[in-house]
Parts: C-alpha cells; sequence; structure tokens
C-alpha cells in the first residue's frame, strides 16, 4: 500500500462529492498518511478559495493535507490555467486535458502540446492521466518529456479500475516510464469516497510490469515528503517566491 496520494478532489470542484474534511478523514482511516486535495483550475469553473490555501492547516488529526491544483491545457501553444497569486502554498501541481478544444487527435498531437506547456511552465509537477480517453497520450513521447523536464507521470487508478482506459493501455504506459527512466505517481483521482486510498489495480500492474518501485515517488511518507520539498525548493527559486 502506498502511504499518501497526491491527486483527489472535493466539492470545491463541480466533479467531487464530498467535503476536504470527509476525503481527509476517510485517507486517514484507510491509512494513509498524507493526501493531497488538488481540484480542478478555474477553466473546469471551479471555485477557488483563497482560505483553503492561505489559512487551512491540517484540519484532520493524523493526516497531512497537501494542497495543490489540476491545471488544465487550455490551448494548443501550451498555455494553463493556474493561479498564480497562489504559487507560493502549492504542494502539487498537476496537469491534464480536460474539455480540450480538440477531441480525438493522434496521441502525439497531445504529446507535443503537453511538452509545451511543461516547458512554458516548471511550476507543474505532474503529468496527469496520459491514458485518458479522448486525450491519448504517445507513451513514448510523454515519458521522454517527463525525464527531460522533471517531471513525474501519473497512473491514474480510478481511469483503470473504472475502464475508462484499459489494462493494456496502462501497462505500456507502465512500461514506457520504465524504459524512460522517469518517476512516477500512484494516484487515486478519487472523486468520492469509495475511492480515497484505492490503489490497487495500479499496485498490482507495477508488480506485473516489474516496474522499480524506488522510482514511485509517493511509495512512502518520507519520499513523498523528500519530493514535494524538492519541488517547493524548485518553484520557489525559479519563480523568486515568499510567503
Amino acid at each position: 500500500m502506498f502511504e499518501t496520494d497526491l491527486h483527489a478532489h472535493s466539492s470545491f470542484s463541480n466533479c467531487g462529492l464530498h467535503s476536504i474534511i470527509e476525503m481527509l478523514t476517510k485517507a486517514r482511516d484507510m491509512g494513509l498518511k498524507g493526501q493531497a486535495i488538488t481540484d480542478h483550475g478555474p477553466y473546469l469553473g471551479r471555485k477557488t478559495s483563497s482560505t483553503f490555501f492561505n489559512r487551512l492547516d491540517n484540519p484532520v488529526e493524523g493526516i497531512i493535507l497537501f494542497k495543490g491544483m489540476e491545471c488544465n491545457v487550455v490551448d494548443v501553444d501550451g498555455s494553463i490555467d493556474i493561479i498564480k497569486k497562489f504559487m507560493p502554498y502549492y504542494d502539487v501541481v498537476l496537469l491534464g486535458f480536460h474539455n480540450f478544444k480538440v477531441k480525438d487527435a493522434e496521441p502525439a498531437y497531445y504529446s507535443q502540446i503537453m511538452t509545451a506547456a511543461l516547458k512554458a511552465n516548471p511550476c507543474v509537477d505532474i503529468i496527469v492521466h496520459p491514458n485518458a480517453p479522448h486525450y491519448m497520450m504517445d507513451f513514448g513521447l510523454i515519458a521522454e518529456a517527463a525525464t527531460e523536464t522533471g517531471t513525474v507521470v501519473e497512473l491514474n487508478n480510478a481511469k483503470t479500475m473504472l475502464g475508462r482506459s484499459s489494462q493494456q493501455q496502462t501497462i505500456e504506459l507502465i512500461e514506457a516510464c520504465k524504459s524512460a527512466g522517469c518517476s512516477v505517481t500512484v494516484s487515486t483521482d478519487a472523486h468520492a469516497l469509495n475511492e480515497v486510498g484505492n490503489h490497487q489495480v495500479i499496485e498490482n500492474l507495477l508488480e506485473k510490469t516489474g516496474f522499480p518501485i524506488e522510482r514511485v515517488v509517493n511509495r512512502t511518507f518520507e519520499s513523498t515528503m523528500q519530493w514535494i520539498e524538492s519541488r517547493r525548493t524548485r518553484r520557489a527559486e525559479y519563480y523568486k517566491l515568499s510567503k
């Protein structure tokens, strides 16, 4: 079992069902030591609260709250919808395609746009669900881009568990990451309480493919914290941040 999760949604996302407190409580009860709440960026109409970022401090005893945002690629030039005023407070920044203007194009198309977005926005930490339907990326290209930019590739349990991506597609993504030498995170992408803390499908596929566990950034609480601190430092240096 992984000790942290770096991708989940609360009711601040239009697609999330539960409060931040409910999500954290469930994560703690499932045995997690840290849970990220990464509600969607404004492109998808999320409710953005400055209170969440600059005033909420580990509201549930026994679990660490990681604060983040799941940003969206909004144009073919790689523009994203990150809210820059919260930059000093982000523990993790995710980036993916949602409701993008072009659907079902060739995988290389989305990989090229994502690569441009990563290079233009070094604040991004994790490329989310590159095996999502309608915006499928070229796994080899995106794993190489992750290696080049120091970004992490997400292995999304929900997408595979719910059948939105096949197990074979997910295996191919894992193998591409393995070959390219990039790191990965295993995420629930939980939108409901019954999904919190459930990494089982991806855990089984990692074992099946022999993926090196030391390249899973959220394998332990300690490895997660070390990675988050390194990303915070990188963001602070690049954007000259101070709280």
